[in-house]
């Protein structure tokens, strides 16, 4: 099976900028939405690649591993046919070979591939391998949130393509009634001792890729990789005020933890859909009314519609087209319980015809008000 061309998914380049990212993913996002196309199967499983490019592509870790391993996952290799690949150059070669049975190659990239699957930072700096329980990656989603829903806050569900512990066989990946059998060549503990000249490295072991176990007879659910791929739903409740681009946090709902470690986190991040009559900056909302050339000139009162309601605005006399009047705290209000404003601006409306009668009356109009006529 080809590999997925992550890059290629969201439509940018190799090089791109985290900016650019976001960007790619939201346009893809908004379009591919399940909830913009109920039904099309096509859509849902666009929807899921997407978001799987955007949580390696936008994550610096996850994305400096991606690139240094896409080069052999692109040739349709997986992790045995890897290491059988290794083993077979390394047989046409023949180097010093240390007494745990690990060959270098003279690059060491064999090791910087596993160190990248298996490796990870104490709170020291010093690098240890995960063998023990260890916590699940966080996953990244995205949710369209209606206007009014940002306005208010709300509850929306959301659906989450991720892995979990396969149900057959509680993660183990073996069959259901089958044993695992300890690791011959690292006796269980997972590591191997490699040596690069003078010095001597830790590695997880190439036999068992640092399990410390051997299974014999794979699950059949899930062929012996102890995960199942499901699409998760949750309910995430949005907070009043939120903008977009704002992040949710779901606490222990990310991908499930390694050798019983707890999970990781989902973040939720979200965009706002556009509204036909207000636009919106930070607490603020902005919008247009229109009044006519007798009620700019002579001033008037309005019923102007906002996100509370209705509100009265005064017109003063002699208001020019342009003009913007602030409804103090009739804006957004935060879950912190502040509260933005709300901004009119006023467009004169010139009428496109008027008859003798009326033309008449313009002109004697601005005679009187010295405005120069035609």
């Amino acid at each position: 099976m080809a590999a997925k061309d992550y890059y290629e998914i969201l439509g940018v380049q190799r090089g791109a900028t985290e900016q650019e990212i976001r960007q790619a993913f939201r346009r893809l996002a908004k379009k591919h939405h399940p909830d913009r196309n109920k039904g099309e199967k096509k859509s849902e499983q666009r929807f899921k690649e997407i978001n799987e490019a955007y949580s390696v592509l936008i994550d610096k870790q996850k994305r400096a591993q991606y690139d240094q391993f896409g080069e052999a996952r692109d040739r349709g290799f997986t992790g045995n046919q890897f290491w059988e690949n290794y083993q077979q150059q390394q047989r046409r070669r023949p180097t010093a070979q240390p007494e745990s049975g690990f060959e270098w190659d003279e690059g060491g990239d064999l090791g910087d591939v596993f160190s990248q699957f298996f490796r990870r930072e104490s709170p020291h700096g010093a690098r240890t391998w995960r063998t023990g329980p260890s916590q699940g990656e966080d996953i990244e989603a995205s949710i369209e949130v209606p206007f009014d829903t940002a306005v208010q806050g709300g509850t929306m569900q959301i659906g989450v393509p991720s892995t979990f512990a396969c149900k057959s066989c509680h993660g183990s990946g073996g069959q259901p009634g089958t044993q695992a059998q300890i690791c011959p060549t690292c006796h269980g503990t997972g590591n191997t001792q490699a040596v690069q000249g003078a010095f001597a490295f830790s590695r997880p072991c190439p036999h068992c890729y640092g399990r410390g176990q051997i299974i014999t007879t794979p699950c059949a659910t899930c062929h012996g990789s102890g995960q199942e791929q499901t699409t998760r739903r949750f309910n995430v409740r949005i907070p009043r005020g939120v903008q977009d681009g704002q992040k949710i946090r779901l606490a222990g709902q990310g991908q499930p933890g390694f050798n019983g470690g707890p999970g990781g986190d989902l973040l939720v991040e979200v965009h706002v859909a556009e509204h036909p009559d207000f636009t919106r900056k930070g607490l603020d909302i902005f919008s247009e009314v229109e009044v006519s050339i007798v009620q700019a000139t002579l001033g008037t009162r309005l019923a102007v519609r906002t996100v509370g309601g209705e509100a009265a605005v005064r017109v003063p006399p002699g208001t020019q087209p342009g003009t913007k009047l602030r409804l103090r705290e009739r804006g957004i209000s935060s879950a912190e319980g502040r509260t933005g404003d709300h901004i009119v601006t006023i467009r004169v409306a010139v009428p496109r015809e008027v008859d003798a009668e009326a033309a008449a009356l313009l002109r004697q109009f601005g005679q009187k008000a010295g405005i120069p006529s035609a």
